[in-house]
């Protein structure tokens, strides 16, 4: 029995060695691979899009490569924008090329996992360690290690913040909590700064909160300072007026992290622009992660130096957009369950198809007709609602003026009103007025001869030419920026939307 048993180990150790090559052989090439698609789109790029929960490896006895994401978002984003790169990489690697297929983890092929963590891969996601190889810094854990609570009393544990996971997402947030997640396991490794930007209300702050508690999670030990722009500057003005600016540098510029909101806040303040510069290049030397939030594009922040504006946009710029229909009622259920309510599907309809500007007013509206129903002593339902939200829905629904339209676009464009009704056809005028006939015609409900009056005693067919041209753009699905220095005329519109309400 001993001699049967001993044969039967060997025969175990020589069919288990084969699998163990294999197994190595299929971690080289993704890491050749992952090499590969790195070196063609930049390591920015690759650390946000390849880094987290993404494999590459080979299929059907190497007759195929697969691409295996995390969910159906990342797998549409990868093989829109990285197709042709990757097949380029496998051509590569492999010697010749092969089919790629794009799969979504729970519906791929299973590809090799790590037997020990020093097979895993790299946290910076490149590609998986060879024995010997050394192991990531302990500071610097990826995203699916265990995160530790923050003790009580440290940075951000006088109240609640809200994490990353609370964030509800939709087509409008997706790159923005992409780059969050991005930022949050690669700790600013990735791209540095991220600078998020979008309107009021539309969750800036929540995914700011979110960085900073995830960051303080994936990473245990690191400081992670997390301010609003108007703190720093009270702070930087008193420490000047008490000469203690040394005491304030040191607290701003040692720092593992710092997370910034409301960026926007130092526009006009020149010293305390000069004083955030000196911040934030001393951070970036260290290699310290800094998350920025505006309500504008560094380059539409009025009276923002160059400087700043540069430095802000060296790093990863997104965009959150006003939230669609489907994700507004998402965020209404959501709310509701952190409060304890299942709110019923009809008043989910109802708070989303009517309150479209923000999530800020979206958790408005849905606390109004929680607490009208707990003052009226009634359950949660249409009749509680539409009493509830009766004035915010009458106000939300009133007609914009063509007074209004004006005034939008020339904040948009820098421009007077008498510039924007001229006889001028320069594209710097003639293209924002197009525009601003377009949105007088979709929203003030003003006929074309209405409309040609009030934008400088214009005729109807005028009015139709514009709104012809607009449509135009938006079929072609115009992607290059309408004037120089400004966005392309889908980004355009869909802010000159929101400051009207009429998103």
């Amino acid at each position: 029995m001993a001699g049967a048993t001993g044969k039967s180990k060997g025969i175990e150790r020589q069919a288990a060695a084969p699998r163990a090559d294999r197994t190595a052989d299929a971690f080289a090439m993704e890491g050749a691979l992952r090499d590969a698609v790195a070196e063609r789109i930049g390591e920015n790029r690759f650390g946000l899009w390849f880094g987290e929960g993404v494999r590459l490896g080979v299929v059907g006895d190497g007759a195929a490569v697969e691409v295996v994401a995390p969910n159906a978002f990342f797998r549409d984003r990868i093989k829109t924008g990285f197709a042709a790169n990757v097949a380029e990489a496998v051509a590569e690697v492999i010697g010749r090329a092969l089919p790629v297929s794009y799969q979504v983890q729970d519906d791929a092929h299973p590809l090799p996992e790590a037997d020990a963590p020093a097979e895993g891969p790299d946290a910076d996601g490149r590609r998986p360690r060879a024995a010997g190889d050394k192991a990531a810094p302990a500071s610097r854990p990826t995203m699916d290690q265990p995160r530790p609570t923050p003790a009580p009393g440290a940075p951000g544990s006088a109240r609640v913040l809200r994490k990353l996971d609370d964030f509800v997402v939709g087509p409008g947030s997706q790159l923005g909590y992409a780059a969050a997640r991005e930022m949050v396991r690669s700790g600013g490794r990735s791209f540095n700064p991220l600078f998020i930007h979008g309107g009021v209300g539309l969750g800036k702050t929540h995914m700011l909160e979110g960085i900073a508690l995830g960051l303080r999670q994936a990473h245990p030990g690191l400081n992670v300072m997390h301010v609003t722009a108007e703190s720093f500057t009270n702070g930087f003005l008193e420490a000047m007026r008490t000469s203690s600016l040394s005491g304030f540098r040191g607290r701003h510029r040692n720092v593992g992290a710092i997370v910034v909101d409301d960026v926007h806040f130092l526009a006009s303040k020149r010293a305390t622009q000069e004083e955030f510069l000196h911040t934030f290049n001393a951070l970036a030397e260290r290699g310290a992660a800094i998350i920025l939030a505006s309500d504008q594009h560094p380059r539409k922040i009025a009276k923002l130096t160059d400087e700043l504006a540069t430095r802000f946009l060296g790093g990863m710029v997104v965009k959150l957009e006003s939230p669609d229909v489907e994700t507004r009622k998402a965020i209404v259920r959501s709310k509701g369950k952190l409060r304890g309510v299942d709110v019923p599907e009809p008043v989910v309809d109802f708070i989303a198809q009517n309150v479209k500007s923000s999530v800020r007013e979206l958790e408005g509206a849905l606390q109004s007709v929680l607490a009208h129903a707990s003052l009226m002593g009634r359950p949660v339902g249409m009749a509680v609602a539409k009493t509830a939200l009766r004035e915010t829905i009458r106000c939300t629904v009133q007609s914009v003026a063509l007074r209004d339209v004006e005034k939008a676009v020339c904040q948009f464009f820098q421009l007077d009103a008498d510039g924007l009704k001229s006889d001028s056809r320069v594209r710097t005028l003639a293209y924002p007025r197009m525009l601003a006939m377009y949105l007088a015609r979709k929203h003030a409900g003003a006929s074309y001869s209405e409309i040609g009056r009030y934008f400088g005693g214009r005729n109807h067919s005028t009015v139709m030419s514009a709104e012809k041209k607009v449509v135009g753009w938006l079929k072609n699905d115009a992607r290059d920026p309408l004037l120089p220095g400004f966005d392309n005329v889908i980004d355009i519109l869909a802010d000159l939307e929101s400051n009207l309400g009429a998103a």
